[in-house]
């Protein structure tokens, strides 16, 4: 009788323990789950509680088969990586300092090796003009493409919105067609400058590179907008396709890979032939000669770099056309590309002299400048001003300095007269 209880108790908690998980559909069934046995002992029979053939439904087992639980199947992980904002696992506060930290660094970079080639002599020549080619389009991922990641990290929509991304997107595809463009045509006038005749005039004259310039925009803009208009891009936003349309494959094997081999096959070739010049005994370059292969040298570095940061993503693409790529692995290959445009102005710093000094003397011009000379028409009249002129010079430190056509020849009498100057 005592057995028989036991077993009644039993059958009633777990009964109540359905009802608590929230299941009613084994209420009918739960009591015929469990069985009696008579096993004999010392004192007589004794009844023992024994599963059934199936299965005992329990609470626990209950919530695994519905997917309540925590130790259940429950529905697929999904990774929670933006292509906007990157991983949302890193706090919003250390991707909005990397990526509005990048985003200056890059952009003041940029500006630098643009204007380099504006202030240095040697620079000045309208074959260089693909290098500020490559800069500007690396200025338009640090200054535009980073600083939309960091208002919608600040905004917190994160990826709510795909018109960010898309935008993004578009401005990313044409930063790097002009990019693989211009690489390509700067390495044949660069074969040009150093393997032909010096004393024939150049064809890449500034008519001729501006043209050359306006078509590659051009072209980078409507391959770019092409694959919006015409519904043929590569997913990026979204991620519900897993595989890239064949005529698409073929689209990007011609426009990518084609001027990537011509820029790599036209460095070899000015090796090859700047070798076998140097080698001739009655070949003697100049001065000029030799800066102009420094600068070319240079060039072939930034062909390196730009191909080992957008490697990874190109084959990660490229896979992707046959398997599934996680969206961790494929956001982040295209985010190390894009920050290519950060560092790639550091290289032309490093490996040439001209880019250094000019690199100084923006420096020492933008941060270190404490003297300003400002030149004002003389007074028909020969009296003198009532007032000083006040220069601001550093605004950051509040600093100023009273100049005034009579007194800029005699600097220190007026700071001996009058010490009224601001700090």
């Amino acid at each position: 009788m005592a057995g028989a209880s036991l077993t009644r108790t039993l059958a009633v908690v777990s009964i109540l323990g359905l009802v608590v998980a929230g299941s009613t559909d084994g209420l009918a069934t739960s009591a015929t789950n469990y069985g009696v046995d008579e096993v004999g002992g010392e004192n007589g029979t004794d009844l023992l509680l024994r599963p059934s053939l199936s299965l005992p439904i329990t609470p626990l087992a209950l919530m695994s088969k519905h997917g309540g639980g925590t130790s259940g199947g429950g529905s697929k992980h999904q990774e929670d990586v933006s292509p906007v904002t990157l991983s949302t696992e890193w706090p919003r506060l250390a991707r909005l300092l990397l990526l509005a930290s990048l985003s200056v660094i890059g952009s003041v970079g940029n500006v630098f090796m643009i204007s380099s080639v504006m202030i240095e002599d040697h620079l000045k020549k309208a074959g260089n003009a693909f290098i500020v080619n490559i800069a500007l389009a690396d200025l338009l991922i640090t200054s535009v493409v980073m600083p939309a990641s960091t208002i919608v990290l600040l905004a917190g929509i994160d990826n709510s919105d795909t018109e960010v991304c898309k935008f993004q997107w578009f401005l990313a595809a044409c930063s790097f067609l002009v990019s693989i463009l211009t690489l390509a045509i700067m390495s044949i006038e660069n074969y040009f400058r150093l393997c032909t005749a010096q004393n024939e005039p150049s064809w890449f004259n500034r008519t001729n590179v501006t043209v050359i310039l306006l078509l590659i925009w051009f072209v980078s803009c409507l391959a770019s907008g092409m694959q919006f208009v015409y519904d043929i891009s590569f997913d990026y936003c979204d991620r519900k396709s897993n595989h890239i349309v064949p005529s698409e494959a073929g689209w990007v094997g011609l426009v990518v890979l084609t001027p990537l081999l011509l820029t790599f096959l036209t460095h070899i070739r000015i090796i090859v032939d700047v070798k076998r010049n140097m080698s001739l005994p009655n070949f003697k370059p100049n001065l000029a000669y030799t800066w102009d292969l420094s600068l070319v040298r240079t060039n072939f570095y930034s062909f390196l770099i730009f191909v080992l940061f957008w490697l990874p993503f190109c084959i990660i693409l490229a896979y992707g056309t046959t398997k599934s790529v996680p969206n961790r692995v494929f956001y982040n290959t295209a985010w190390i590309g894009l920050s290519k445009s950060c560092f790639h102005n550091v290289i032309y710093c490093l490996t040439n002299r001209h880019f250094r000094s000019a690199y100084i003397s923006l420096f020492n011009y933008c941060c270190c400048k404490t003297t300003v000379a400002v030149s004002r028409r003389q007074r028909t009249d020969g009296n003198r001003p009532t007032a000083d002129v006040r220069v601001h010079i550093i605004p950051g430190y509040n600093m100023y300095s009273y100049t005034s056509p009579q007194r800029a020849g005699n600097s220190h009498g007026h700071w001996g007269k009058r010490e009224c100057h601001e700090l």
